[in-house]
């Protein structure tokens, strides 16, 4: 991590980026020597977030500290031409439209060192006409391993069924793909794994098909660039004959409905939703099932589980971030439980299979103060939270 950024109690000048002024794109999709010039540099920097927004400087998150970077506010050509170099040449027509993108961009600072980065561009309310807010996260190369991750003995033996859904949970920015991402790496590597699996995000993140896997394969489909929705996505995965399918996000019932029925019909389905916990999405899961076909879904959905994860960030005593995990295995018996109770009674039945036969969060804060992951401070303060 840069050196001025290891202090967030001491701000200075130097935080700001050094080639402020240069022309944030010359040519859209072919040149952005400004745009590309303050990514890089973030990047080096360590951050997690890069964010432009109509009249406002440049803002980027380091390790859970925001910092401001430019002294000078964007406009709204500015945010234009980044739009438009990021998306194509209808991006800011689609943000004034009302619609926003995700998108992956990529720049390459040399033949064999090449940056990625998810972004979102959103249209916003703003004293300004036409506002947007556009923020990129950068995408390593490749994701870190499940050891690296730190994960759980419980998670590891646990995250291949045979069949089912395995759902990783959390806010946006807890590293949800990420996890996701490192079952993915770990199944491709593994010499008598014999997976067939198909990935849809929105966008693609780490670009795994240059993975030399011994056993498996992997193909990638962005959504909306290659597929509308993923509901089209998961449709056209059932006709290839996968082991295992990826959903970059369940967010609507006509996606939960179809990762279901795939989940039932002999795969692996890997999703992410965003909760809070584990409780949380139980109860998130039961509400996204549609109503004109609750019941059926709903019974579907108890008799797939196999394995939700909820993951959170908290800071480390390096200064970075460590995850946070609670965590409830589905077995036979406990599904069985599931399928006779009413899912408004889901929740509390999950928070209690989860104190029992899981792993709460109170449990991984302790594990990771254990562990000297986090100091004492960090534990107490993320125990206040789960009060």
């Amino acid at each position: 991590m840069n050196a001025i950024f290891k202090n967030p109690d001491r701000r200075s000048a130097d935080e700001r980026w050094p080639q402020e002024g240069l022309r944030w794109v010359m040519e859209p999709r072919k040149d952005a020597p400004g745009l590309d010039g303050l990514l890089s540099w973030a990047y080096d920097a360590g951050a997690s977030r890069i964010a432009f927004t109509t009249g406002h400087p440049v803002w980027i998150r380091v390790h859970g500290t925001n910092y401001q970077v430019t002294e000078h506010s964007l406009d709204e050509m500015e945010i234009a031409s980044i739009a438009n170099h990021l998306y194509g040449a209808d991006g800011t027509a689609r943000l004034q439209g009302g619609r926003a993108f995700d998108v992956a961009y990529s720049i390459s600072r040399t033949r064999l060192d090449r940056l990625r980065f998810r972004l979102n561009a959103t249209p916003i309310r703003s004293s300004r006409s036409h506002a947007a807010n556009i923020v990129l996260r950068p995408i390593p190369e490749l994701p870190p391993s499940l050891e690296q991750q730190r994960v759980e003995p419980g998670i590891l033996d646990a995250f291949r069924p045979r069949e089912g859904m395995v759902i990783v949970s959390g806010a946006t920015g807890s590293g949800k793909s990420t996890l996701i991402a490192g079952f993915t790496m770990a199944k491709l590597l593994d010499p008598r794994g014999n997976h067939n699996i198909n990935e849809g995000a929105a966008p693609v993140e780490y670009m795994l098909d240059r993975v030399k896997s011994p056993s498996s394969t992997i193909t990638q489909t962005e959504i909306p660039r290659d597929l509308p929705t993923f509901e089209d996505f998961i449709i056209g995965c059932m006709r290839r004959e996968p082991t295992d399918i990826i959903v970059g996000e369940c967010r609507d019932g006509p996606t939960m409905t179809s990762a279901v029925q795939a989940a039932i019909s002999g795969h692996v389905l890997t999703t992410t939703i965003h909760a809070a916990d584990v409780p949380l999405t139980m109860q998130r899961i039961a509400s996204l099932c549609p109503p004109d076909e609750r019941d059926n879904v709903i019974s579907q959905v108890a008799q797939s589980l196999r394995l939700i994860i909820n993951q959170r960030l908290a800071i480390s005593t390096d200064g970075r971030r460590t995850a946070l995990r609670e965590f409830l295995v589905f077995d036979s018996k406990l599904r069985t439980r599931f399928q006779q109770t009413n899912p408004s009674e889901w929740p509390a039945l999950t928070r209690q299979a989860v104190d029992e036969q899981g792993q709460p969060y109170a449990a991984a804060i302790r594990r990771a103060l254990e562990e000297g992951r986090i100091t004492a401070d960090v534990a107490a303060l993320e125990m206040k939270e789960l009060a």
